[in-house]
C-alpha cells in the first residue's frame, strides 16, 4: 500500500464493545478530516502551483516531471528576428578560465550552480546562441561587472549580480548559468545584454549540428 493510501486510511476497529464516546470521537475525527481536505483542494484550485499544500497534491493524472533539464531549440541554421541588433556584443576575455568549477569533469549542466534554468537555444551552422529571458536585467544591472561570463573550449559560466535581492537576507543574490562540458568544442564565448534578455554566443571549433548545450554523456 502507497504512503498516499496509508495517509487517507481511517482504521476503525470492529469490537461489539466500542462505547458510544468512541463513536463520537471516530465521527468528529473524520469530519476534521473532511474539512482538513475541502481546505487542501480549494487552496490548490485557487492558488495553483502558489498553494502552501501544493507539495502534497500529487495526482495520478496530474503531469509528471521527466527529470530532464533540457533548454527548448528554436531552429537551426536559421535568420530569425532573435538575432537582430547583435551588433553591440560584449566579448569575454578570449583567455581560457582556470576557475575549477568548469572543469572538464563536471557534469554538462551544473545543477548545484546554476539556478537559471529556463532558456532557449540557437544553432546557426557556425555559433550557437542562448537566449535567457530576465525581465528588466537592463535597467537593474547597469554596472559594468554585474554581468561576466568566463569560458574554456569546452564549459562556460554566466554570472548575473544584481538583479534581485534574496527576500529572506535582502542580500544580492546571484543568478548563474553554467555548463561544465558543452555539446562541442568552442573557439570564443561573448554575450550581450538587452532590456529583457541576454543572449550568449558560442563560435563553435568545429561546424557540426548540435543538438542541445550540453554533452550527451561522458565523453
Amino acid at each position: 500500500m502507497s504512503e498516499d493510501n496509508k495517509e487517507s486510511t481511517v482504521v476503525v476497529e470492529d469490537t461489539t464493545e466500542q462505547t458510544a464516546e468512541n463513536t463520537e470521537t471516530a465521527k468528529n475525527h473524520n469530519t476534521k478530516e473532511s474539512l482538513s481536505k475541502s481546505a487542501l483542494q480549494d487552496n490548490i484550485e485557487k492558488k495553483g502551483k502558489n498553494a502552501y499544500y501544493f507539495a502534497h497534491a500529487h495526482k495520478a493524472t496530474g503531469p509528471k516531471w521527466d527529470g530532464k533539464i533540457e533548454p527548448k531549440l528554436l531552429s537551426r541554421h536559421s535568420t530569425s528576428h532573435l538575432e537582430q541588433n547583435d551588433d553591440k556584443e560584449n566579448t569575454s576575455s578570449s583567455a581560457f578560465s582556470s576557475v575549477a568549477s568548469l572543469q572538464k569533469s563536471m557534469p554538462s549542466f551544473d545543477i548545484h550552480k546554476s539556478n537559471i534554468q529556463k532558456y532557449a537555444f540557437l544553432d546557426d551552422t557556425k555559433k550557437v546562441k542562448i537566449y535567457i529571458e530576465m525581465e528588466g536585467v537592463g535597467e537593474r544591472c547597469t554596472n559594468e561587472d554585474d554581468i561576466s561570463l568566463v569560458h574554456t573550449e569546452s564549459s562556460f559560466c554566466l554570472i548575473v549580480k544584481n538583479y534581485e535581492e534574496d527576500e529572506e537576507t535582502n542580500e544580492d543574490e546571484e543568478k548563474c548559468l553554467s555548463f561544465g562540458r558543452l555539446y562541442g568544442s568552442i573557439e570564443s564565448a561573448s554575450f550581450k545584454k538587452k532590456m529583457d534578455k541576454i543572449i550568449i554566443t558560442l563560435v563553435k571549433k568545429e561546424v557540426k549540428e548540435w543538438s542541445s548545450i550540453g554533452a550527451k554523456g561522458d565523453e
